[in-house]
């Protein structure tokens, strides 16, 4: 039980997280909390570069430092409000709230933004070459992670394809290798400065195999120079393999997800609060963000299996028996089609600018047999959904009876 004269606290603290955390799905405020953000991570990467040039150094000193004094007073608030606020983050089993903060301080996130005011306060501190130490202030532009879905994503791109960008760097290892002993072998006797062993002719190995060619190392020989030929050949078959792997999968995730969508923002729907953290995250990597403009039509009755949709904002209406269904934030539809409920799926259409979390019809069966909690938590959340129907005279008994059967995955 919270302690009633800390409650105010806690609901300020959970207020803050929110805040934080959801970006635009914590409100206007949030959202353009989090625009300022973006734009002081960028005008802070651009007066780096600037100050390099003497004579607006020179001109201008004053107004960099005080813009650098500005910057790290809000990076350092905003520091320490996702510090504070992060014992609302999600509660693994036998932990206290100090313990979540911490978990919070040393994650990846949180260590990106202590090393980007870090040397505005060691500057401070400690007699350093503070304009050296002021071009680690470049740091902030890792900053843009949190803030950016395109980085996240590339990130989440760059983890699922590591098996397969591990195997082709060891292919490409193998090629600059193999391109530097032969050319060893071949280079050796008229060019001992450039080839004399294997490492020396390694870089020749990199700069041709990936089509650079600095020139400041070249065969001579009319075999060195068919060799070349061939290694800058292999070299464009094979150094496009990590470039492929990237961009297709850096595509597919583009197009998968519009928004990111927190895992903090799952538990605001009644289906998901009761599940576990574990369950929460991996259904937040499963689900294909979309942003709807109103008239866009999302189901038909002549569905059957189209997986179901969340809703995070906007309005949408499902119409049954021609009669409207209001749905809004925290309202999920496409249940029907997915589980053996015995209805036709309502056609749904959306009102207001709106965003939707989509579950795929393989992905949600594959979280179905995975975590069967979340079977029991459609079903019963369905029921409650479709009685308050049933008693707002939307639905006739004979369709009730259908609907309010037990749900049974296919």
């Amino acid at each position: 039980m919270i302690n009633k004269k800390l409650a105010p606290a806690v609901g300020f603290r959970r207020k803050t997280y929110d805040f934080v955390e959801l970006g635009g799905f914590g409100g206007r405020a949030a959202a353009a909390f989090e625009v300022f953000m973006i734009v002081m991570i960028m005008a802070n990467v651009l007066a780096v570069a600037l100050e390099t040039v003497p004579s607006l150094w020179a001109r201008y000193e004053y107004v960099f430092w005080l813009f650098d004094i500005i910057s790290v007073s809000v990076f350092s608030v905003e520091y320490l409000a996702r510090v504070w606020a992060s014992a609302e983050r999600e509660v693994v089993s036998g932990e206290n709230v100090l313990r979540r903060r911490l978990r919070y301080i040393f994650s990846p996130l949180a260590l990106i933004d202590l090393i980007s005011i870090l040397p505005f306060y060691l500057g401070a501190l400690f007699t350093l070459d503070l304009r050296g130490l002021r071009i680690f202030r470049l740091l902030r532009l890792l900053k843009l992670i949190r803030y950016s879905p395109a980085l996240s994503s590339l990130g989440r791109v760059i983890y699922a394809e590591r098996r397969a960008l591990f195997a082709a760097f060891i292919v490409m290892l193998g090629l600059e290798i193999s391109a530097a002993t032969v050319m060893y072998m071949v280079e050796r006797e008229v060019q001992p400065d450039s080839f004399g062993s294997i490492p020396d002719a390694l870089w020749w190995a990199i700069a041709t195999l990936t089509t650079v060619g600095y020139g400041d190392v070249v065969p001579i020989t009319a075999a060195g120079k068919l060799i070349a030929g061939v290694v800058m050949v292999m070299g464009l078959a094979f150094y496009a393999i990590p470039i492929g792997i990237v961009a297709s999968g850096f595509t597919d995730e583009v197009h998968r997800r519009e928004f990111s969508v927190p895992v903090g923002l799952l538990t605001a729907f009644p289906v998901f609060s009761s599940l576990p953290q574990e369950t929460l995250r991996e259904i937040a990597n499963r689900v294909r963000s979309l942003s709807l403009l109103p008239g866009t039509v999302l189901s038909h009755p002549r569905d059957k299996d189209n997986g179901v949709y969340f809703i995070l904002s906007g309005e949408i209406s499902g119409f049954y028996q021609h009669r409207p269904l209001p749905l809004r934030a925290g309202d999920f539809f496409g249940e029907f089609g997915v589980l053996n409920l015995g209805a036709k799926q309502p056609a749904t259409v959306v009102h207001s600018r709106a965003k939707v979390m989509w579950l795929e019809s393989p992905d949600l069966h594959t979280l179905l047999m995975m975590h069967p909690e979340l079977i029991d938590a459609l079903n019963e959340y369905t029921k409650v959904r479709l009685s308050d129907f049933v008693q707002e005279g939307r639905i006739i008994d004979e369709d009730y009876q259908k609907l309010s059967k037990p749900i049974e995955v296919d």
